[in-house]
């Protein structure tokens, strides 16, 4: 089984679903299928997302699932603050730049 938590517009994919609460679509988990084919099993395209994760880490479309993995949808308006370029692999680190990030 595959526990993907759906957040903004993509709650919609939930019947009866609220913003109060977690939206949470429990699919069952396919052999060798990937983030994106997930994504087009979903009926959405890469298009609708925005940063998504699979179990904490930024997904990729040729990220493998396995049984079990929590996945979280955000839509294309819903990104990393930040720019998520510490997990999205540009190399760099808080350790690597003189920034006060607090």
């Amino acid at each position: 089984m595959l526990e993907i938590h759906l957040y903004g517009n993509l709650r919609h994919l939930v019947e009866g679903s609220t913003l109060s609460e977690d939206t949470i679509l429990n699919l069952p988990f396919v052999d060798n299928e990937t983030f994106s084919e997930l994504v087009t099993r979903l009926g959405l395209s890469t298009d609708d997302l925005g940063d998504c994760f699979v179990n904490g880490t930024i997904a990729h479309g040729n990220t493998p699932l396995s049984d079990g993995d929590r996945v979280g949808l955000f839509p294309f308006n819903m990104v990393l603050l930040c720019g998520g370029q510490h997990l999205k692999g540009h190399g760099f680190i808080q350790s690597d730049v003189d920034v006060d990030y607090y």
